[in-house]
């Protein structure tokens, strides 16, 4: 299980996809944005109930409320709607599925409630994060029945377009949805912490800004690149009685890995139990 940049490249008489993505919310957005550069795609069909909020430069993005035009013109179709959403859906673009490949990026829906709902359709079920807006998400996917090999190199080629990809069994998907679905909100909450920490002792916003960003961005760098553990690294800038261990006392103090960790399980149950829910209705 190897987690993989960029986009895959494809050989000739792969060009020329229309893609449709369906629910242009923030995640959908910036999945279209970032595809529409792919040169395996001509054309990016986009819908929203209110277009009105969406504006996009590239002639190759289509702008659309109506789903079941965007299916039915469409290769490949990201359903990137809500998860509540679902069922009407599904039951809207059924007719005009039958052999495409279908990418879910919603919470909670399974590849097998889809494949029901989109019989004779080859499902991909796929979780990005936010990070997508600026190519850097990190994609988790599983793969449905029927899924051949030239299928699965072209979505993970769009998958590459907005960040990185590694696959993983779906029994995993409500773990992903907590680490790295909500994972960018824990993150928000560090940086603000520590934002204001250095607020408390002197620094002015705009600096403790950027030295708190830069500081996460590039220890998650140094720590990908290197491939060193978290704790080999702590081990290397913690020295004995100086001001890294004094600091690392409190978070202890504090339960500081504990409620990260609780934060995780937590999330992880609470999209088991949206799919329960969605599984039983």
């Amino acid at each position: 299980m190897s987690l993989i940049r960029g986009a895959i490249k494809l050989g000739n008489g792969n060009s020329g996809r229309i893609i449709a993505v369906i629910g242009a919310g923030k995640i959908g957005e910036a999945m279209a944005r970032n595809i529409v550069s792919s040169v395996l795609v001509s054309k990016v069909i986009v819908t929203k109930r209110d277009t009105k909020t969406l504006k996009f430069s590239s002639k190759k993005i289509q702008i659309t409320s109506n789903n079941v035009f965007a299916a039915r013109k469409a290769d490949v179709i990201f359903l990137a709607v809500k998860a509540g959403d679902a069922k009407s859906i599904l039951g809207e673009i059924s007719e005009y599925t039958s052999g495409k490949l279908v990418i879910s990026v919603m919470a909670a829906l399974s590849i097998k409630r889809i494949e029901e709902a989109l019989p004779n359709s080859f499902v991909i079920r796929a979780m990005p994060n936010i990070a997508a807006m600026i190519g850097e998400a990190v994609t988790a996917y599983s793969v449905g029945h029927g899924i051949d090999k030239e299928q699965l190199r072209l979505s993970q080629s769009l998958f590459g377009c907005f960040g990185s990809f590694v696959e993983v069994p779906e029994s995993a998907m409500d773990a992903v949805t907590a680490i790295s679905g909500s994972g960018p909100a824990y993150i928000a909450v560090l940086i603000d912490a520590m934002i204001s920490g250095a607020l408390k002792v002197g620094l002015p916003r705009d600096v403790a800004f950027k030295l708190v960003t830069k500081t996460l961005t590039g220890t998650a760098n140094l720590l990908e690149k290197h491939g060193i553990h978290p704790a080999e690294l702590r081990d290397i800038v913690t020295t004995p009685a100086g001001t890294t261990i004094a600091g690392i006392y409190e978070l202890e103090k504090g339960s500081f890995r504990t409620s990260i960790m609780n934060a995780i399980e937590a999330a992880t149950q609470a999209s088991e139990k949206v799919a329960s829910k969605f599984e039983n209705d």
